[in-house]
């Protein structure tokens, strides 16, 4: 699976005929067209298709139309009335695409930083470092959207209904501020693991990988600053 420039146009090709097409020009609208086709059916038909408010969103459109193809669920196209399961079904794919391609960002750019650290460009290793715990923090961000809603409780563990959507928004709101911390050049350690506290006092624990990515971004910052 590749993502390729095409032109006007990214095109990513998945394997077993699949391939997904966004345009980097919008419309009249300032929106930015995808579909995705499969090549073994006559004429390259195009299964899925829509429109986005940027190009990656529609990238991470036509990967969530792949997945849904994978699993066999039926076409979709945008404006068709479809079920509040098929609308949740969608988002958490869409939620897995991104945070999937921000964990493959955050290998590279660690591998990256290896590499310019040995070369001795400390300058741009601490940006590098930086990317790496801003992909590691939306990654995770993304995770907790993910499965904010996925609590398993049975007997007298059970919890009410409005107790686990209370736990749900408030999974939520700690996902907004990883996105918000992200975003922050200001941001510590100290404050990742405050937020990361009070998941687990709720008895939600973050991605393994994911939460060791983003202290290792943490410390790759550190580590080329104190070198300069």
């Amino acid at each position: 699976m590749g993502l390729h420039g095409v032109g006007p146009n990214w095109v990513r090709f998945f394997g077993d005929g699949l391939s997904g097409t966004a345009f980097e020009d919008s419309n009249a609208e300032g929106r930015f067209a995808w579909y995705v086709a499969d090549s073994t059916r006559q004429g390259m038909k195009t299964f899925r298709h829509g429109l986005a408010h940027s190009v990656d969103e529609a990238k991470l459109a036509a990967d969530a139309a792949v997945l849904d193809r994978k699993r066999g669920r039926a076409a979709a196209v945008e404006g068709e009335q479809t079920s509040s399961t098929d609308r949740n079904r969608r988002r958490v794919d869409r939620l897995l695409a991104s945070e999937t391609l921000a964990r493959g960002l955050v290998d590279d750019l660690t591998n990256f930083h290896k590499e310019l650290v040995t070369a001795g460009d400390l300058k741009t290793a601490d940006r590098v470092a930086a990317s790496i715990r801003r992909a590691a923090l939306g990654a995770l961000a993304d995770y907790m959207r993910r499965t904010a809603a996925f609590r398993v409780r049975s007997g007298a563990n059970m919890a009410s209904p409005e107790s686990m959507k209370a736990e749900e928004e408030f999974v939520l709101d700690i996902a907004d501020q990883l996105d918000q911390m992200a975003d922050d050049p200001q941001a510590t350690e100290q404050l990742f693991e405050a937020l990361t506290d009070k998941l687990r006092q709720l008895g939600v624990f973050p991605d393994g990988d994911l939460n060791s990515a983003v202290v290792n971004g943490f410390f790759l910052e550190s580590l080329t600053k104190s070198s300069e």
